[in-house]
């Protein structure tokens, strides 16, 4: 039970609404009246203890200065569970805990508008003993209402969760609907603030990477639990973890589709390599991921990446024609002779390429690692077979050239070396929903135009 004695306790009671709340014991998270928040399983949460640990000390209601910490990482990969857990975890450290849906301006400002109208009917019945409020405010006049209200002296232990700022403004980026989350700050710098976001250039705040779950373990975990069947035992279970790489989204669709379902784990491993898009369209959304599926999830980070370069989100259909776990420069660069307009400005100096990356890595599509990059394979999977769907004969053969410049002839002084780096990656062509990929690496095949004019020789 929270200490009715704590400063600013005494506003904690203006959060509940029947309308618009998830309850967390004697405190709320509170989302727009329109849009009540979805209510998370517990049960269904799965490690995290080394993100949560630094929530706890980064996010103490016991510091005099403000407390702000940004979530990021993949769409996908857990940001929003994390932080309402943690909140549930810890509610009774705080006066008030408030969970806010920052995916837009407009929706922000529109779920600030519920909560001044509960300030100012608690603080009419504070002064006169009634709490009807007739006069509607505006806008700007809630937010201005809720910033003061946040700023007073005596209320600085609360709570506030920013989820799904997407869309920063940021200096260098272009985007009409972009905007700057500080103006929703309280005008006092106190209290603690949380951020969920899939962008790493979020520097007002102290960074909490989410990277994918490392244990197989716990990827297996996670189906046991979706799924209501034993996991840990199983060989398919096992195969189907170790294919989704530690992707919790991926893992929870999964789950509670084969609860759903008289499938076993092998038998959703066959639909997922063999009917991909058959199977994505065809399993239900997930409350707890905003009722994302698994190729919706990074459509908004697409589109965002277009606004800022087009030509980055044209490279990313590029690499659905790769491999996804080794990804250089040199790579593209090679292979840039007779290209595309577009590829030889992305290809025409690293600076460019690296910033083309950046742009990337700033909205969690890709992993920058010293010396590469990678893709998820269920990224992967998606640009594949959702972005690609049917072959591009003309961007395949974009893709088996790159490979190809990149095979030293065996004349080459340590050859072997060279050619160990293109031996690792693998071209792949999708037609009709069926994945193919060359029988053969490209350092056998000779060259590339041999494979494309005989695509049907040497491509399963």
């Amino acid at each position: 039970m929270a200490d009715p004695s704590r400063p600013g306790n005494q506003y904690q009671h203006i959060w509940i609404d029947q309308g618009a709340k998830a309850q967390l014991g004697d405190t709320y998270i509170l989302r727009e009246l329109s849009h009540p928040i979805r209510k998370i399983d517990e049960q269904l949460f799965i490690g995290r203890e080394d993100e949560l640990a630094h929530l706890h000390e980064w996010l103490s209601p016991s510091t005099e200065r403000q407390n702000v910490v940004a979530i990021s990482g993949l769409g996908g990969i857990g940001k929003t569970q994390l932080g309402l857990h943690f909140a549930r975890q810890h509610h009774q450290r705080y006066s008030a805990v408030i969970w806010l849906n920052a995916s837009s301006e407009v929706t922000l400002k529109a779920a600030y508008m519920p909560l001044a109208q509960r300030i100012r009917r608690h603080n009419k019945q504070r002064e006169t003993g009634q709490s009807e409020v007739t006069e509607q405010l505006k806008e700007e006049q809630a937010i201005q209402l809720i910033r003061q209200w946040l700023s007073q002296a005596e209320n600085k232990t609360w709570l506030l969760m920013f989820d799904n700022y997407d869309d920063p403004r940021l200096p260098g980026t272009r985007s009409s609907t972009g905007y700057d989350i500080r103006t929703f700050f309280p005008y006092s710098t106190q209290g603690s603030i949380l951020i969920t976001t899939r962008s790493s250039r979020i520097t007002f705040a102290k960074p909490v990477r989410l990277n994918k779950f490392d244990d197989l373990n716990l990827s297996l975990a996670v189906l046991t639990r979706r799924s209501g069947r034993q996991a840990h035992e199983d060989v398919d279970a096992k195969k189907l973890a170790e294919r989704f790489d530690g992707l919790p989204l991926a893992l929870a669709t999964a789950g509670d589709y084969i609860r759903r379902t008289a499938d076993s784990f092998g038998e959703y491993l066959q639909w997922y390599e063999q009917s991909w898009t058959d199977l994505a369209e065809n399993s239900d959304n997930l409350m707890e991921y905003d009722d994302r599926t698994l190729y919706s999830t990074w459509n908004l980070s697409l589109k965002q990446v277009a606004a800022q370069d087009l030509e980055a989100a044209k490279l990313v259909r590029l690499m659905g024609y790769l491999g996804n776990t080794d990804l250089w420069y040199e790579l593209f660069r090679e292979g840039a002779e007779s290209a595309p307009e577009w590829f030889c400005n992305i290809t025409k100096s690293k600076v460019r390429f690296n910033k083309a990356m950046a742009t990337l890595h700033g909205y969690s599509l890709i992993e920058a690692m010293p010396g590469y990059y990678s893709l998820h394979a269920c990224v992967h999977d998606w640009v594949l077979e959702y972005l690609i769907g049917k072959i591009d004969i003309a961007l395949f053969g974009l893709a088996m050239h790159c490979v190809a410049q990149n095979v030293a002839l065996e004349s080459t002084p340590e050859h072997w070396l060279v050619n160990r780096r293109a031996r690792g990656l693998e071209v792949y062509n999708v037609e009709k929903g069926n994945r193919k990929r060359l029988k053969k690496p490209i350092t056998e095949l000779g060259n590339a135009k041999l494979a494309l004019e005989n695509p049907e020789e040497n491509i399963v």
